[in-house]
């Protein structure tokens, strides 16, 4: 059994505001594009997050602040046509 300690601080804090977006991103080195062919979701999400238009998805939120937290620099695959 886990318990709060043995948690990572990017597993506590699920919610994401949309100046926590950019700033993650900002720090990631990443467009509201690269993040999201990152994060596997339409550019339109990302926007809307970057906007603060819609709620960041836990699961996202996640991913990026363990990517952040560790250093690690995500490598993101280039846009191809057909794809959103």
């Amino acid at each position: 059994m886990t318990t709060k300690a043995d948690k990572k601080f990017w597993d506590l804090d699920r919610n994401m505001s949309a100046g926590q977006y950019k700033r993650i991103l900002a720090d990631l080195e990443l467009s509201r594009a690269a993040a999201a062919r990152l994060l596997g979701c339409s550019g339109r999400t990302s926007s809307r997050y970057w906007h603060g238009v819609s709620v960041v998805d836990p699961a996202h939120a996640m991913l990026l602040r363990a990517f952040r937290d560790s250093g690690m620099f995500p490598v993101v695959p280039s846009w191809r046509r057909g794809e959103y």
